[in-house]
């Protein structure tokens, strides 16, 4: 898959990106880099990325200097999603600085984008997704979880022709692109199914987002009816790990879709799973593109 300048140009400027010598100075950063920290050149990169006081490796944390890694780290992109959505970092090095001598573009973007959305694919979100559920862990940082599957996609699929569902998959995708926030990431999870995972929003914040996606997929010009399901959660205590949280947002979803189309299943704990209903069309599908 060939890459262009724009999207080369947009992804050096989206990874923030520094260049620091054998000293810990920082000697150049990219403007998405900048636009995190500031006029910073010449400080440590210690002290501006973590604020401490001495190296890295001191505090137990990886350092690409003292260990000489030139290689590239993608962390660094959930990273910058992770700064857009709390508005700093945790001292403590879940997410670190580095993403230096990056050589190949094209590698970097076929290994975290599903080439037929757009969207991120399944292993950069759920890397994102482990990130955020050991944030929340330690730090208790809320965050938000979407399942969305397309109704009868294989009905669609089979009647309509595989281009007609390609072509639903992508507007769908163009529209996950457009309203959600920067600090936000979708995924094309599987075939038909989407997972967005959404920072520092709780719950009812999560309905809304559910509820505007619900109204336009039902307002898509298609010559045949279109819904999704959707299921939403929310990191519980009693979770061990992030595929908890994936798990309950799938029930959710399948007590929505079993429900009939027009609905949204909310999963607030193990035990209490409810139904919003996502409305008719009406006068906001004249606004739709």
């Amino acid at each position: 898959m060939e890459i262009t300048e724009v999207q080369e140009k947009e992804l050096r400027s989206y990874i923030p990106s520094v260049t620091i010598d054998e000293d810990y100075n920082l000697l150049t950063l990219n403007d998405s880099a900048r636009r995190m920290f500031g006029d910073v050149v010449g400080k440590k990169c210690y002290k501006v990325l973590y604020a401490f006081n001495e190296p890295c490796y001191h505090m137990g944390i990886k350092c690409p200097v003292y260990d000489k890694i030139t290689d590239v780290d993608i962390i660094s992109v959930s990273y910058e999603n992770y700064i857009r959505g709390y508005g700093s970092a945790p001292t403590q090095g879940i997410y670190w600085e580095n993403v230096i001598n990056i050589t190949s573009i094209q590698v970097l973007r076929l290994s975290m984008i599903d080439p037929l959305s757009g969207l991120y694919n399944r292993r950069f979100a759920e890397s994102f997704l482990e990130k955020n559920f050991s944030l929340w862990k330690r730090y208790g940082q809320p965050f938000g979880l979407m399942f969305i599957d397309i109704d009868n996609f294989k009905e669609i699929n089979d009647k309509q022709g595989h281009l007609t569902g390609d072509r639903v998959i992508r507007k769908i995708s163009s529209y996950l692109k457009v309203m959600l926030r920067s600090s936000d990431v979708a995924c094309r999870y599987g075939g038909d199914e989407f997972l967005i995972i959404l920072p520092n929003t709780a719950l009812e914040g999560c309905e809304r987002v559910a509820l505007r996606v619900f109204s336009y997929v039902e307002c898509l010009e298609f010559s045949f009816p279109l819904s999704v399901s959707i299921g939403l959660t929310h990191p519980l205590e009693q979770d061990e790990r992030y595929e908890d949280v994936i798990e309950r947002a799938d029930i959710a979803m399948y007590k929505a879709k079993k429900s009939g189309r027009g609905k949204i299943g909310v999963a607030a704990s193990k035990e209490r799973v409810y139904l919003i209903d996502g409305g008719k069309k009406d006068e906001q599908c004249k606004n739709t593109s």
